[in-house]
């Protein structure tokens, strides 16, 4: 914990000292002077009027030598605490810090060169004045209640505070210590404040509490993935001997034969399951693929009536198309996966009427944007966007969304593997999803996959 900072007697006992010296040294030269003197009057000059003449050039000859003395002894204290006060100066001067002092009513006593800067006016027009008359009263009134609590607390306080910089306008965080001071008898004499600007320091920890945060997620993705992928195939293979027993059997039963309906049944089902356990294959990246140069323009237009129907009369279903789109190396059977997902889930999203939106844009990736889209790489890049005047989520809920299993749709509505499966896809891909959503304001999702390029 942190101690107040105190005003110790070393300075007072050293001024008193070096007072001593003076006054001893004055007494001592006067002393001597005067005995020493009057007998060297009396020894040498007998006439009374030449004796009183000598006695006044004795005096003048005293105070002369005693006036340079003092002049030079002054001349030293002064030089050696202007000497300290030009070093205690520039170092404040220096200090990128702000520094200032405060009485204890909160009346400034002093301050440096960046705490100028705060406030937008010189030292000397800021001593004597108080908070309230550079900054707001809220904020003034804010500043005074932390020096308050200081001064109660008899110890360093730390705290953060959103200012103002009235030279430039722009808002920062200061971190701001503050420290009450006391004299030798113990009577506090002001609050020593420091404020460091840890703006971008405060960014910067946002910023990686984000990309942790999104790294844990793509790692808890990849970890699913390789799970989900782990399962399908074992699935997939006890599938496959379910439907060639299934398939022996009927082709050994008559068509009329009772027991054949049962039989059906059990293929149906198990050709339901193969395609769920393609899909979580495909969210695995693990789904053989034989990707072939495609533009979106001419792939997506050719969906359209597909789409169309899966969307229903009530749901208007906009196609908006970029010119002169660059071409991406894809398998065209993935975009269908992809692009038939999203809208359904669009579709779903919107009660009664509404409207969804297909559109392609060319979108090269900066630094900037790979910082907030992970796993992108900086880059041209064609973006493959669906939009939909629905319901939204919130934000927890579009940080689950790419899960397996995972569905905000009702109980038999969704098997929760269709976002999964286009996560999956676009990876596979080497591309990266964005989702923007607000509950009441629809949701957005855009996809970015890499430009083809002759090196592809």
């Amino acid at each position: 914990m942190s101690e107040p900072i105190q005003i110790h007697s070393k300075g007072g006992t050293s001024s008193t000292a070096g007072a001593l010296r003076v006054v001893l040294l004055y007494a001592g030269f006067s002393g001597l002077w005067i005995l020493l003197s009057d007998r060297a009057v009396e020894a040498l000059i007998q006439d009374p009027a030449a004796m009183t003449l000598v006695s006044i050039l004795k005096g003048w000859f005293f105070v002369a030598v005693t006036a340079t003395m003092l002049f030079v002894m002054v001349r030293r204290l002064v030089e050696k605490v202007a000497s300290r006060e030009a070093r205690l100066q520039s170092l404040l001067r220096t200090i990128p810090d702000l520094v200032w002092l405060k009485d204890p009513e909160g009346v400034y006593l002093g301050c440096n060169r960046a705490f100028e800067r705060f406030f937008g006016a010189k030292e000397a027009d800021i001593l004597g004045k108080t908070d309230h008359e550079f900054v707001s009263r809220e904020q003034a009134d804010f500043f005074r209640q932390k020096d308050r609590e200081v001064i109660a607390a008899g110890e360093t306080r730390v705290n953060e505070e959103w200012v103002t910089l009235a030279k430039s306008g722009h808002k920062v965080l200061l971190e701001t210590l503050k420290t009450p001071m006391y004299d030798a008898e113990g009577r506090l004499t002001g609050v020593l404040g420091i404020g460091r600007d840890i703006t971008e320091h405060h960014r910067l920890v946002a910023e990686q509490g984000r990309l942790e945060a999104q790294l844990q997620q793509a790692q808890k993705m990849e970890l699913v993935g390789r799970f989900a992928g782990g399962v399908a195939h074992d699935y997939n293979n006890m599938l496959g001997v379910i439907l060639a027993n299934a398939d022996l059997a009927l082709y050994h039963l008559p068509q009329v034969h009772p027991e054949r309906k049962f039989l059906e049944e059990i293929q149906r089902a198990a050709r339901h399951s193969a395609n769920l356990t393609h899909q979580l294959l495909a969210f695995a990246r693990r789904q053989p693929v034989e990707p072939c140069l495609l533009d979106l323009n001419t792939s997506v237009a050719g969906m359209k009536g597909v789409l169309g129907r899966l969307v229903g009369p009530e749901v208007q279903l906009v196609w908006t198309a970029a010119p002169t789109l660059w071409e991406i190396r894809m398998d065209p059977t993935q975009l269908d996966q992809v692009l038939t997902n999203l809208v359904v889930n669009a579709r779903d999203a919107i009660t009664g009427s509404g409207r969804i939106e297909v559109a392609t844009a060319n979108r090269t990736l900066e630094a900037a944007d790979c910082a907030v889209l992970v796993e992108a790489r900086p880059g041209d890049h064609v973006c493959l966007s669906v939009s939909d005047s629905g319901c939204g989520m919130a934000r927890e809920l579009t940080e689950q969304i790419f899960e397996p299993f995972f569905t905000t749709k009702q109980t038999g509505r969704g098997t929760g593997l269709g976002l999964a499966t286009v996560h999956g896809i676009v990876k596979q891909n080497h591309g990266v999803i964005q989702v923007d959503s607000e509950p009441g304001k629809g949701t957005t999702f855009r996809i970015y996959l890499p430009r083809a390029t002759s090196a592809a």
